[in-house]
């Protein structure tokens, strides 16, 4: 019996949290089997991660999810082209969820569980399981912070309406307005390997990591007064004036490690990143995105509960790391 994840392919923060969870179920029952459903650079990048398991998975590669979409070389939202998208994806949901079912028709189809794609809670409802969202943030929240029509609004709050078990992850939105069963969830993140760690300590010295999501396009950031490295990924151009830069490559298995090995992370105030800073116990600071509420209430709680600090989006084109170290002193 499969088990199946429909996972949004919004950038790689819900996949790498999801596989972080389907790797510990592979290596603790030797008769756990899954199908991974999601876009097609989280399914590459699945089929590296998990590479040891490919007897035990099945891997489909599928419009998920739409998320956010960011005007060009920016992290704001682009709201007019996020709407138009949302309504044509819309218009496709049918289509794509009986694309689905006919593909688990064959096979022996057990529980389902969806990091907040749209399809996997409409392909739930359809073969009568019970829908499991596993988040800390729904895309109606999302949108209806941003004040999307009413139309996508409705269509979003329909499949929130329909949750049955919701597996809530720390710094969690308020659910208050759907009455699902709730069961907590902890930190997660990939496997943390301290001899890595120490490694890329050893090879690299100092250093800062900086990332802003697989999913966005930046222009050049500057960082002066740092001798030591910045790890980058992909989307994030770095000039390190007194420095190196280290661009991890898109397809890196072990962002984690790099996190684990830095004297602080500027990052997008993304789920996945923080778990693995907390996880890590990495300060971070974190970009402020008031158009983002999943990131503003991260951000915010965040401050209640450890050292996190932010700062806003100009501010991050012209970084001076004195000012930035000094953040903790």
């Amino acid at each position: 019996m499969y088990e199946v994840w429909y996972v949004s392919c919004h950038g790689f923060g819900h996949i790498t949290r999801c596989i972080a969870q389907v790797e510990k179920k592979l290596e603790k029952d030797l008769n756990y089997k899954c199908i991974i459903i999601c876009g097609e650079s989280q399914i590459k990048f699945t089929k590296l991660y998990l590479k040891n398991f490919l007897d035990r998975i099945i891997l489909k590669i599928t419009l998920t999810d739409i998320g956010l979409i960011n005007l060009k070389n920016s992290l704001d939202i682009d709201k007019l082209s996020l709407e138009k998208t949302l309504e044509t994806f819309i218009g496709s949901w049918n289509l794509l969820a009986q694309d689905e079912i006919d593909f688990l028709s064959n096979y022996d189809i057990g529980e389902i569980f969806c990091d907040i794609s749209p399809i996997g809670i409409l392909v739930s409802k359809t073969l009568q399981k019970k829908v499991n969202l596993i988040s800390n943030f729904t895309w109606y929240q999302q949108y209806k912070y941003l004040n999307l029509n009413k139309f996508i609004l409705e269509k979003y709050l329909e499949l929130d309406d329909s949750i049955d078990n919701l597996y809530l992850y720390p710094l969690n939105l308020d659910f208050s307005y759907i009455s699902p069963k709730i069961i907590p969830m902890d930190f997660i993140c990939r496997k943390i390997d301290k001899e890595k760690i120490k490694l890329i300590k050893q090879t690299y010295g100092d250093s800062i990591f900086i990332s802003c999501g697989k999913s966005a396009q930046l222009e050049k950031i500057v960082i002066k007064n740092f001798k030591g490295t910045v790890f980058t990924t992909t989307g994030v151009i770095v000039e390190n004036i007194d420095g190196n830069v280290f661009e991890l490559p898109i397809d890196v298995l072990d962002t984690q490690n790099y996190i684990g090995a830095s004297n602080f992370v500027i990052s997008k105030a993304g789920w996945g990143t923080v778990a693995e800073c907390i996880c890590n116990k990495t300060p971070m600071i974190l970009l402020e995105r008031e158009g983002v509420l999943e990131d503003t209430h991260t951000i915010n709680e965040l401050k209640k509960i450890t050292n996190t600090k932010s700062i806003k989006l100009d501010q991050l084109t012209n970084l001076d790391y004195n000012s930035l170290k000094n953040k903790w002193s």
